[in-house]
């Protein structure tokens, strides 16, 4: 008894002198004032748990802040999309024909199967059987015949103009494998050119090129794609010989998202499409031999044959794989205007020097990085800001403060024991008393 008395006495002096708000009324000598001043807590303590659910719901959307960032004024964060020009199935199937031991049936059929192929769809079991003969009996991969049929970009891509200079496409495109084939790809970031070049074009960068093959292989088609870093993967662009192209490429960025991060993957090179193609990876078993090499992929599995091959596209579409989408995100407009090409025997333009207009692809690409935006994601929502909301909905609601809080803990810490200590001295005279007696 004497235990509990102390308790109830440390505690009802705590109501009396404690800051919050009402509670020293709890111990009021009128009940009606007891009663009244316990609604009035619960009330309080109601409201406040209602906001405090508003704000942490409010917290858990992750509200965010999206300004937009001046390209111009920083260069070094403007990245640029790389370019690739990639012969078609037709042409590389001439080349087949051309260079490689082949009979009539695959001379035939192979058209037909290399564009499959090249457009990442799944092949029928004979044309796997088919194509599979075909590399057998030049004892080479997939990925080694390709290589060796396109031909060197300096003879595919005659003439190269970057910006407002000429140079050898050579030295700027290399052949290099994609999703869609080997390709001669331009990385213009990697490209040193002068500073007084390059300022004179703050809006726009141009890249003009001409396309043609010798004039015993015609280029029956070619395809263009442009990627930039963290986009998805996208179809290419089809072109044909005999015309002018007029390309504009501007982009929109979001970057920095990593408010998000419990959501989304937030890493450099991270993509779905790739997370998607290397879940596809491990469940066939083997690499896809079609992808660019940029792709950070660290798996350790062995590069799929025509058969396995087959086994990506099949599986593409019903696997279940849990792929986040990217934080940085990249998406891009792209429009093409077209025109015949006519008389370049009478053109000052010198991009038309020594080409065969109806076996010519003229390219000119636009990447209007004046038109372009980038867009960074600042949360308005942290820790700190949730912690001072709270505070100021129990302060105003409650009177918990700072003081409140130190009350309390003075209360658990200190008054409390020292409660059970004075009960304990007390309890042990009575024991001595009793055992005397």
């Amino acid at each position: 008894m004497v235990k509990c008395s102390v308790f109830t006495d440390t505690i009802r002096q705590f109501y009396r002198t404690t800051t919050l708000h009402g509670f020293k009324y709890l111990c009021s000598d009128f009940f009606i004032d007891r009663v009244c001043w316990m609604v009035c807590c619960c009330a309080s303590a109601c409201c406040a748990g209602v906001l405090c659910a508003v704000l942490w719901q409010r917290f858990a959307a992750v509200p965010a802040l999206i300004t937009l960032q001046e390209l111009r004024t920083d260069q070094q964060l403007l990245d640029l999309s790389i370019i690739a020009a990639c012969p078609s199935a037709g042409s590389i199937a001439q080349l087949f024909e051309q260079n490689l031991v082949t009979d009539a049936e695959i001379r035939r059929r192979l058209p037909s199967i290399l564009s499959l192929v090249l457009r990442r769809k799944p092949l029928a079991d004979s044309q796997v059987t088919l194509l599979d003969r075909a590399l057998s009996v030049n004892n080479l991969t997939l990925t080694e015949a390709l290589f060796r049929l396109v031909p060197a970009c300096g003879t595919l891509i005659r003439t190269c103009r970057w910006l407002t200079v000429t140079l050898p496409c050579a030295d700027i495109f290399k052949k290099e494998m994609t999703h869609w084939g080997v390709c001669c790809v331009m990385r213009p970031n990697q490209i040193q050119m002068a500073n007084i070049v390059t300022s004179q074009l703050q809006r726009t960068r141009r890249l003009l090129i001409a396309m043609q093959l010798s004039n015993k292989t015609h280029l029956d088609g070619c395809k263009i794609f442009t990627k930039y870093p963290r986009e998805e993967l996208m179809e290419p662009t089809s072109l044909t010989p005999g015309y002018n192209y007029f390309g504009y490429l501007s982009f929109v960025s979001t970057l920095d998202n990593k408010v998000l991060k419990d959501r989304c993957i937030y890493s450099e090179l991270y993509t779905k499409s790739n997370c998607m193609i290397q879940c596809v990876e491990k469940n066939c078993g083997c690499s896809d031999p079609l992808q660019l090499n940029d792709i950070n992929n660290t798996s350790a599995l062995p590069t799929c044959n025509v058969t396995n091959m087959n086994c990506l596209r099949t599986h593409k579409e019903n696997l279940s794989c849990s792929c986040l989408p990217s934080c940085s995100k990249v998406t891009t407009d792209f429009s093409l205007e077209f025109s015949r090409i006519n008389s370049i025997a009478n053109s000052f333009e010198s991009i038309y020097t020594g080409l065969n207009e109806s076996l010519t692809i003229v390219f000119n690409l636009h990447i209007m990085t004046g038109y372009s935006k980038k867009f960074v994601v600042n949360p308005t929502e942290i820790w700190i800001t949730l912690l001072s909301s709270l505070g100021g909905v129990f302060n105003m609601f409650l009177g918990v403060g700072l003081f409140s809080a130190l009350e309390f803990l003075f209360l658990i810490f200190v008054k409390l024991p020292q409660a059970i200590r004075k009960s304990t001295e007390m309890a042990k005279p009575r024991d001595i008393t009793r055992q005397n007696v």
